[in-house]
């Protein structure tokens, strides 16, 4: 061993004895103690690492939403507007396309039974995808579901610039069991069309009706409230009013 390196480690070694700690009773102990204090120091500033980016990504998520509703007119210098006010009503993952839809009046010349069929499309979500987009019924139904998927794919496009993607492709697969039982048909019925259990249906109905008394509310001042509360009284009968 070089001489030099001796020295240093015989210097160091008499440090070592010369410290006050070196003669304490309880040196072993204090000496865990202290390593248990610097891991969890360790530790603690780990998880505020964590929690503060964490915290930044949410806070950069919220300026973007608010990006998106600035821009669309739902909000302006951070104060919610009129426009804004009637989006505050709907909670739905779709809650965007069906404000944008009730603004644009692409629900207005719809009945009762028709407005359901449409409804369900931003509240229903398959369980798996279809190969093949679902059949809905004709006329103002399907006129109305595809304006409202060109609606989506526009409000999708916005998020984008953005850098969110918040909204799903509404999804139509259970338009014709909204209508059917909107319509006075018996559930024996639309369960044997469709394939689907009592327990899902009743699922689904109470989820559209549910949304429809947001659209209700959301639509205040306009005939749209009045079909969707006519809307609701249709499709709360039998089963699904028992379980309400």
């Amino acid at each position: 061993m070089d001489e030099e390196v001796a020295r240093q480690i015989a210097a160091l070694r008499q440090q070592v004895r010369e410290h006050p700690c070196h003669g304490c009773a309880e040196r072993e102990d204090h000496s865990r103690w202290a390593e248990r204090h610097a891991k969890l120091e360790r530790d603690t500033q780990t998880l505020a690492q964590r929690i503060e980016r964490r915290t930044n990504t949410v806070a950069r998520t919220f300026d973007r939403v608010c990006e998106v509703l600035d821009v669309l007119g739902y909000l302006e210098e951070d104060a919610v507007t009129e426009r804004g006010r009637g989006l505050m009503r709907i909670y739905s993952e779709l809650d965007l396309v069906a404000a944008e839809a009730l603004r644009t009046g692409l629900l207005d010349d719809l009945g009762p039974a028709q407005l359901g069929a449409v409804l369900s499309s931003l509240v229903y979500e398959s369980r798996r995808p279809e190969e093949a987009p679902p059949s809905v019924p004709g006329g103002a139904i399907a006129v109305t579901i595809e304006a409202i998927t060109r609606l989506w794919a526009d409000l999708e496009q916005v998020e984008r610039k953005h850098r969110l993607d918040f909204l799903r492709r509404p999804d139509a697969g259970f338009a014709w069991t909204a209508y059917r039982w909107a319509e006075g048909q018996d559930l024996d019925e639309i369960i044997t069309r469709n394939d689907q259990t009592a327990g899902d249906f009743v699922r689904q109905m109470k989820q559209l009706i549910d949304f429809a008394g947001q659209i209700a509310d959301a639509a205040a001042g306009t005939p749209i409230r009045d079909t969707a509360r006519e809307l609701v009284r249709l499709l709360r009968r039998g089963i699904v009013a028992a379980d309400q």
